[in-house]
């Protein structure tokens, strides 16, 4: 992926937004960006549009649905492909990724595993329809095969080797009987609740009666038995090679010569013992009892035209075996078709999974980049290799926890229960960890939009993350566009993964939309301040903290003071200049000894002000640095004038050491306790504007990461009540 062109109006609060990212590698640069925009800005509106395109959602404006959205963002000048986008957002808690499953041992092992899978399954599928068609199951979530094994308390893993065993017998004797006609969920109730058990047994005992004084029947050798020893003589031509059959009749033998006269006999000494008058009472006491049930009706109707099957109803579960014996009997010879099949190809998988078992997979890649490099108190694994190699199952995740004194297992619930915010956060990672190392096997290039992953983390895993960002900004593989609100990640995002020139960006929004440019400041803040001393005096004022920080690091304290009157408003505050400004910064600017700065004879408070209302009439909510230091600067000194006329106590005020504002605001709030509207701008100033802007903590300010019409905001309101003084 070469370019992206980004084409964006009314998503989710970005009134408008264009540009188009080189995503060419050219020398150092490589095709990652990373765009700092301060809180308020398009950062997780920008990532939330990616995230809907990949998904297949349209976007719109939330608070405004009715206004005309556009998003057009092409790659290489075509419509970008939704699955080319991975959209990583900064945390999810009950994110899980779908790619797990995805990361196999290698194609090769995965297309021979489910080549030989798939003969198996083919064969197994074409005896399920035929069980299905003689058994008359339809409809049902649950398979035939698997009924089969449930009947035989069999596991389905177990249906080969049951199938091996029900082959021993090759008799049909039931195969014309509907398993469902008998066997649904209400008459499997009467069944199982022994309900028509009496008028079952009353049946069945007339029934044996009456064989055992049929000339050609018995209890053994019941009209069942004979169909079946008819069909088997006939079927095996034992009639056409003129063989004949002598039947004991009432004590005389009777000589049967065709199967037409043996079934004869057969069905005239079945319709005898089946119509009888006693046994047609019997039949009737269980058909009252059977109610008026759809499902009890069908089975009474089948009864009806099969009263052959009642009395092996008196053990219901060894009829269900009968049954599937009699079906896989009727399919014989399918069924040795689908072991020898299903043996043949047993062989293949074996060595398939024995081979799995000795490779590493990527999903063991991620667990063992988790556990190496992010500091949380627990250690992760997957347990189901050979699952999620062959069969496609989810990996199941382990977690052993350790508290210093002690390992322990425990679930992801418990485990959430007992971690930090920033340990819970950690846990994410593990899964777009999954996500990534996923993506590294697509076959065209990934656009990973990453917004704020870092965020909340202690610097441990921070830092984790991004030596882990730095690993995939160097793949040609991955275009990287990084949103952050935060300066100090944008900074360090930029300097080890390597972000220069055109691709760092700063946003800035206005009437017209967001714009992005290019970050004036790319390796170093204060280096590009001091560069422009001579030139801009917004970058003379920004530079009043450090200064101010390295006089009193270096011990210089007159310096030092006279910087801290700029910071904070006292007697001579009014009367520093330019020219004492530029004095100090010689003093402690080595490399600026010989530094003139703009109208010297000016004082630095009027500065200040003139450069605040300047930012403040550009009507942009600028990310540039210096503008937000100016401003809170100018905040502060302003928020201290008001409160130091409006006390009004001289003595007071120069007993302060330290802390002024906080000391002149609590003081302030207890004398004009009713200046309500007063009070809670002053109170916006201690919370938005840092008491001490550090040379060593500047970057961690929140001052910095705010949108800067927040403290546009405020100074107007607090240059509203001075000019009411």
């Amino acid at each position: 992926m070469d370019s992206l062109s980004v084409r964006l109006e009314n998503c989710y609060g970005i009134r408008k937004l264009e540009y188009d990212f080189n995503l060419k590698i050219e020398h150092k640069n490589k095709g990652v960006y990373s765009i700092y925009a301060p809180n308020g800005f398009m950062k997780s509106s920008l990532a939330r549009t990616f995230d809907d395109l990949a998904n297949g959602k349209s976007s719109q404006d939330i608070i405004f649905p009715d206004r005309e959205t556009k998003v057009e963002i092409l790659a290489d000048e075509q419509a970008i492909v939704p699955d080319d986008i991975l959209v990583i957002k900064p945390y999810e808690e009950s994110y899980s990724s779908k790619q797990m499953s995805l990361l196999l041992v290698n194609d090769t092992l995965k297309e021979q595993y489910e080549s030989a899978v798939k003969v198996i399954e083919t064969k197994k599928s074409d005896l399920e329809i035929a069980i299905r068609k003689l058994s008359g199951i339809s409809g049902r979530k649950q398979s035939a095969l698997s009924m089969l094994c449930q009947d035989f308390g069999r596991q389905e893993k177990e249906i080969y080797q049951l199938i091996e065993e029900l082959c021993t017998d090759t008799t049909p004797h039931y195969s014309d009987i509907k398993y469902q006609e008998l066997f649904n969920d209400k008459t499997l109730t009467l069944l199982k609740s022994g309900t028509i058990s009496t008028e079952l047994n009353d049946y069945i005992e007339t029934y044996d009666k009456l064989v055992e004084n049929s000339p050609i029947l018995s209890k053994e050798f019941n009209h069942q038995n004979a169909h079946t020893i008819s069909k088997s003589l006939n079927d095996t031509g034992f009639f056409s090679a003129s063989h004949t059959v002598n039947l004991n009749v009432n004590g005389e033998k009777q000589e049967l010569n065709s199967h037409a006269q043996l079934q004869d006999l057969i069905n005239n000494e079945q319709e005898k013992v089946l119509g009888d008058v006693e046994l047609s009472k019997k039949f009737e006491a269980v058909d009252k009892k059977l109610g008026g049930n759809a499902d009890t009706k069908r089975f009474r109707a089948y009864l009806d035209d099969n009263k052959g099957i009642i009395p092996e109803l008196a053990d219901y579960k060894a009829l269900q075996k009968k049954l599937w014996q009699s079906y896989v009997a009727s399919q014989i010879e399918q069924c040795k078709e689908l072991l020898e099949t299903y043996a043949t190809n047993q062989e293949i998988i074996l060595g398939i999974t024995t081979q799995a078992n000795t490779e590493k997979t990527s999903w063991e890649r991620v667990v063992h980049i988790f556990n190496q490099r992010f500091n949380v108190p627990f250690k992760v694994s997957v347990e189901n290799q050979e699952d999620v190699i062959l069969h496609s199952a989810v990996p199941s995740i382990a977690f052993n926890f350790d508290d210093g004194r002690e390992q322990k297992r425990v679930n992801e619930k418990q485990l959430l229960d007992v971690l930090s915010q920033g340990e819970r956060r950690a846990l994410y990672l593990l899964n777009i960890l999954f996500e990534i190392e996923a993506r590294k096997t697509h076959p065209v290039d990934v656009l990973l939009i990453i917004d704020d992953i870092a965020d909340s983390f202690d610097y441990k895993n921070k830092y984790a993350i991004i030596e882990y960002l730095k690993e995939l900004a160097d793949l040609e593989k991955f275009n990287i566009l990084f949103l952050t609100h935060n300066f100090d990640f944008h900074r360090t995002i930029c300097s080890r993964v390597g972000i220069y020139g055109e691709k760092r960006l700063f946003t800035t929004k206005n009437t017209e939309g967001i714009q992005l440019a290019r970050e004036k400041y790319q390796k170093d803040v204060l280096k590009y301040w001091k560069s422009q001393l001579h030139r801009d005096p917004k970058c003379v004022l920004a530079c009043i903290p450090f200064a101010r920080n390295l006089a009193e690091y270096c011990g210089n304290q007159g310096c030092y003071e006279k910087l801290t009157a700029l910071l904070h408003l006292k007697p001579e505050t009014s009367d520093i200049k330019v020219i004492d400004l530029q004095s100090i910064y010689q003093n402690i600017f080595a490399d600026k000894s010989a530094v003139e700065l703009q109208n010297p004879n000016q004082t630095v408070y009027d500065l200040l002000l003139q450069e605040s209302q300047l930012i403040v009439d550009t009507e942009n909510d600028s990310a540039e640095l210096e503008h937000k230091i100016i401003i809170a600067i100018a905040i502060r000194l302003l928020a201290e004038n008001y409160m130091i006329i409006k006390i009004n106590n001289e003595e007071f005020v120069g007993s302060i050491e330290t802390n002024q504002t906080a000391e002149l605001f609590n003081k302030f709030v207890k004398d004009h306790v009713d200046e309500i509207e007063s009070i809670q701008l002053l109170e916006q100033v201690n919370i938005i504007t840092p008491e001490n802007i550090h040379l060593n903590s500047f970057m961690y300010e929140p001052i910095l990461d705010m949108s800067a019409n927040q403290l546009i905001k405020l100074y107007n309101g607090i240059k509203s009540i001075n000019e009411k003084l």
